[in-house]
């Protein structure tokens, strides 16, 4: 009896095919409805070419529509799958397999880029579409409209070079993957604590440090470099140099390390007797949490902590001990500032204990020792967790203009030395096969191509930091944008009442509290505090932009006949309300919509805090009648 494997199985054959051919490339695989239902769709990104995807997915038809007698022509072929852990071999139901790849805006800008240099920088998309023929990386484009060259370029050069690139790529991370990421200090030795010392060949170094010490954030803080090659920390610049102010940071390094703890020997040369060195800075506050959580003195295992003011952090793991994989599977991230795991978007919030109960139980089975503690009443203030988000974005608008500064010269640098090596070639001179030229011709091509990649990837990230940069750069603008956080105080204040009536026994939220146990009183104590200190500090915002010129409406404001302004637009006030203000239903097409100019039976509402403008019936009579 002919074994028969359905449609959906095919699929799911397929999808498992191409994920094993072409690793790194993401196949969009789905099977068709209706009519259609015997066939499947794949679609894919960039990546490898239709005739390589079509190859992994010939042997998988079942059969194929015969334009001449119009009818489906069976393939015989059969395939293997697993249906609920079961192996079945059988013929495949599927009458066709279409696939469609498309092109990134990477790759399109790169051969719209490639084009642009090949036609003395034309556009590809202005109106005058019809061109010649040239050639471009070598390759010939068979088609005059500009369109179809750029899609040509696409598929023929860059996409292939970029599959090859990104296929070298994964080979050399699968052989580099069991390596470390860093190598250990050949004279690390923890007995022996850190050494710190300089000479003018090689200037001020760090050796035996050890991974997860404790000396790799103090030394980052004070401007030390971790060499690869030479496995050891160093401070550049200090070659040869024994005045600088990279000797001055490796002394009040040496201070800082001693002031946490670590062992360290120095032999620097000695400062003039006037210098003073920074103040090391204390150690934080949640180091002060230690002594008083309820971890035993000789516990010796993995350390689950959680506080408001820290967050989650998974402390005491060690490189290879296996915990790494199981810390990744929920969610925990590696800092080398703090040097130790942690969980993201932990802090300020309660523990989550479903996600450190499942943790500490996954560790336990790979045999490590665990011990989780909490404590939800060490926590930061409102202002000072805002305080520190206004301080990280500060930081990250430098960092990431920095990038972008440096991608968009790299970008420049390299278009500028593709014109110049294209200007060497005379214009549609093709490359002479056989001549003494050949090899040079193609060379300079070679590079040409290169640069032009380079440029095209290099401008792309420099707009990609730049936005990043732009957006780091206002944050703590659209976080005081007063309208907003109008808005976000009415949210609060619910929230404060809602907990009111939860503290009260009441249902609120959907939900409700059992307030006879304490745990849950605590918790909720906790939210009506943090939600009251938040609520104080948007009100301290409000005031001070008050203080500085923002009107905030209200409706004292407003009567009937006056005009409101909201996003650009003027408004009739039909009727004046507690939290907003009645006016015409637009559209909003016109400058001024009222009883005349209204487009819609129906009326709208205004929220107080979305107004950024008032006009009396009489002051707006005389504004049109003065512009009519």
């Amino acid at each position: 009896m002919t074994q028969y494997v359905a449609t959906k199985n095919v699929s799911a054959e397929l999808r498992r095919r191409l994920k094993a051919e072409f690793p790194g490339a993401k196949f969009s695989v789905r099977t068709g409805t209706g009519t259609g239902s015997a066939w499947i769709s794949v679609s894919w990104t960039d990546g490898p070419d239709t005739e390589a995807v079509n190859r992994i997915a010939a042997p998988l038809h079942g059969a194929h529509w015969d334009g001449q007698t119009e009818t489906y022509v069976q393939t015989n072929n059969e395939v293997t799958v697993t249906v609920d852990g079961k192996q079945i071999t059988g013929k495949p139901l599927v009458d066709g397999i279409n696939t469609h790849r498309d092109f990134s805006d990477d790759v399109l800008a790169e051969a719209k880029a490639l084009w642009s240099a090949a036609f003395d920088g034309a556009d590809p998309d202005a109106a005058d579409a019809l061109r010649d023929t040239a050639y471009v990386c070598g390759k010939y484009l068979p088609d005059t409209w500009a369109p179809n060259q750029v899609r040509f370029i696409a598929q023929e050069i860059v996409a292939p070079n970029r599959w090859k690139a990104a296929q070298a790529a994964a080979k050399a991370s699968t052989k580099t993957a069991a390596k470390p990421c860093r190598k250990t200090s050949t004279k690390a030795d923890p007995a022996a604590g850190i050494e710190v010392t300089y000479t003018p060949e090689a200037g001020v170094t760090v050796t035996g440090t050890t991974f997860g010490d404790g000396a790799a954030p103090v030394l980052r803080t004070h401007g030390f470099d971790w060499s690869r090659k030479a496995a050891h920390w160093y401070v550049k610049g200090t070659r040869g140099d024994e005045s600088g102010a990279g000797l001055i940071a490796a002394h009040t390094a040496v201070q800082a390390l001693r002031t946490a703890g670590i062992t360290v020997t120095a032999d620097l040369p000695e400062l003039p007797a006037d210098t003073v060195l920074p103040t090391t800075q204390t150690p934080a506050p949640a180091e002060d949490v230690e002594d008083d959580d309820d971890v035993p003195e000789d516990f010796a295992g993995i350390v689950l902590r959680h506080t408001r003011a820290g967050g989650t952090l998974a402390e005491g793991t060690a490189r290879g001990d296996g915990s790494a994989e199981i810390l990744k599977g929920r969610r925990f991230r590696w800092s080398r500032k703090l040097g130790c795991w942690y969980l993201p978007h932990s802090r300020d919030r309660a523990a989550d204990h479903f996600t450190l109960n499942a943790l500490a139980e996954a560790l336990r089975e790979a045999g490590h020792a665990v011990h989780i503690t909490v404590r939800e009443d060490v926590a930061r203030s409102f202002g000072e967790a805002e305080a520190d988000r206004e301080q990280r974005a500060d930081d990250r608008a430098e960092r990431f203009s920095d990038r972008a500064d440096r991608a968009a010269g790299a970008s420049k640098a390299a278009l500028a030395e593709a014109r110049r090596i294209g200007s060497a070639i005379p214009f549609g001179q093709p490359v002479l096969v056989g001549h003494h030229s050949e090899k040079r011709h193609r060379a300079a091509l070679d590079r040409i191509d290169s640069n032009m990649r380079k440029g095209v990837d290099e401008g792309n990230r420099a707009e990609h930091w730049a936005g990043r940069a732009d957006a780091a750069a206002h944050y703590e603008q659209h976080r005081k944008d007063p309208a907003r956080t109008l808005r976000r105080l009415k949210e609060l204040e619910a929230t404060l009442r809602g907990l009111e009536k939860l503290l009260a026994g009441e249902s609120a939220f959907g939900s409700s509290w059992d307030i006879t146990k304490p745990e849950n009183v605590a918790e909720l104590t906790r939210r009506h505090a943090e939600t009251a200190d938040e609520i104080t500090h948007w009100r301290e915002v409000i005031a001070k932009a008050e203080a500085d010129g923002f009107k905030l409406w209200s409706r004292a404001d407003f009567t009937t006949g006056d005009y409101a302004r909201s996003r650009d637009r003027w408004y009739e006030v039909l009727r004046v309300n507690g939290a907003s203000v009645t006016v015409p239903g637009g559209p909003d097409i016109q400058p001024v919509i009222d009883r005349n100019t209204r487009a819609y039976s129906w009326d709208d509402r205004i929220p107080y805090d979305d107004i950024t403008g008032r006009m009396s019936a009489e002051d707006m009579a005389a504004r049109l009648a003065a512009k009519d």
